[in-house]
C-alpha cells in the first residue's frame, strides 16, 4: 500500500531534525515581544546562521546603504520580516543538507528552488501584490517533499525526476504517488509549525482548479514553472504556464523575462549563503 504525503512527511521529520538553535530563534521571532538584542544573542550561538545573515545583509539582493559588519547591525538593517525569512531558510535547508547527491541531482533541485523563491519575490514586489510576506519561503520550500520522500522511495523519486517534454514533473509525481512533492512539502512544513501563509500557496500550487486558488498560490504556480523552464530550457517553454493565470495577476511576458534576469543575478549569492549541496 502506498504511503500518504503525511506519512512520508512524518518519516522525514524523524530523519531530518531542525537544530535546537533554529527552533529557539524561530520561537523568538514568532513572539510579540522579541527584541533585536535578545535575538542577536540567540543567533550568536549558531555561527553558521550568523554568518549567513551577515553575508545576505551585505549582498546586492538587499542593497544595504553601507557595509554591515556586525550581527546586531544586520538584524536592524534587514528588519524582522527579512530575518524571519533568512533564519527559516537556513534552518530548513540545514535539515536536508546531508542528502546523498548520487541519489538525486541536488544541484538542479536547489537551483529550481532558489530560482522559484527569487521569481516569487521579484514578481510580488514589481506587481505590488498584497499579503506576500511569506511568498519567498513558499518558493524556496515548495519542492521539499522530494527530499522528504527520497529516503524511503529513491527509485520512485529518480523516475519522477527523469521527466521529459511529453510529461511535466507534476504529472509524473501524481501518476507515481497520487499527489505531488508540493503536497508532501505542505505536510512537512505543517509538522514543523511554519506559518500558514507559507504553507497555503504550496498546498494549492498544483491543484487542477488553480484559477480558483489564492493569488499567492497563482504566483507560486507561475514561479515554480518558470524556474523549471529556466533550469530545463531544452525541455520546456513558456507554454508550460497557463496564460490565463498570468492575466489574473497582470503579469506580462516582459515581467517574466525581467524576473528571470533578476533571479539569474541573485541566485549564486543565495545558494552560497545556505547549507546547500551544490557544485555551482
Amino acid at each position: 500500500m502506498s504511503k500518504t504525503a503525511l506519512e512520508y512527511a512524518e518519516q522525514a521529520q524523524e530523519l531530518c531534525v531542525l537544530s535546537d538553535v533554529y527552533v529557539k530563534v524561530n520561537q523568538m521571532l514568532m513572539s510579540d515581544d522579541c527584541s533585536m538584542a535578545k535575538l542577536a544573542d540567540a543567533i550568536a550561538y549558531e555561527p553558521a546562521i550568523a554568518a549567513s545573515l551577515l553575508k545576505m545583509a551585505n549582498s546586492a539582493m538587499f542593497s544595504m546603504p553601507k557595509q554591515v559588519d556586525s550581527l546586531s547591525k544586520a538584524l536592524v538593517l534587514l528588519g524582522l520580516s527579512k530575518v524571519k525569512n533568512l533564519v527559516s531558510a537556513y534552518g530548513v535547508t540545514a535539515a536536508f543538507s546531508d542528502i546523498d547527491p548520487k541519489v538525486a541531482d541536488m544541484d538542479k533541485f536547489w537551483e529550481i528552488s532558489v530560482d522559484c523563491a527569487l521569481i516569487c519575490q521579484y514578481l510580488a514586489n514589481e506587481k505590488h501584490l498584497p499579503n506576500t510576506d511569506g511568498i519567498f519561503l513558499s518558493g524556496l520550500f515548495h519542492n521539499l517533499g522530494m527530499l522528504a520522500i527520497i529516503h524511503s522511495a529513491p527509485d520512485k523519486v529518480k523516475y519522477c525526476e527523469a521527466y521529459d517534454s511529453d510529461e511535466t514533473p507534476w504529472e509524473r509525481q501524481q501518476d507515481v504517488f497520487g499527489y505531488t512533492f508540493a503536497d508532501c512539502s505542505a505536510q512537512l512544513l505543517t509538522l514543523w509549525n511554519l506559518p500558514s501563509q507559507i504553507i497555503e500557496p504550496i498546498a494549492q500550487v498544483n491543484l487542477e482548479e488553480i484559477s480558483q486558488s489564492s493569488s499567492n498560490a497563482k504566483l507560486l504556480y507561475i514561479a515554480s514553472r518558470l524556474a523549471v523552464i529556466n533550469a530545463e530550457p531544452g525541455i520546456y517553454h513558456l507554454d508550460l504556464i497557463d496564460s490565463s493565470i498570468l492575466d489574473d495577476l497582470d503579469i506580462s511576458g516582459e515581467d517574466l523575462k525581467e524576473s528571470l534576469a533578476y533571479c539569474n543575478q541573485q541566485a549564486m549569492e543565495l545558494l552560497a549563503a545556505f547549507p546547500i549541496q551544490t557544485s555551482r
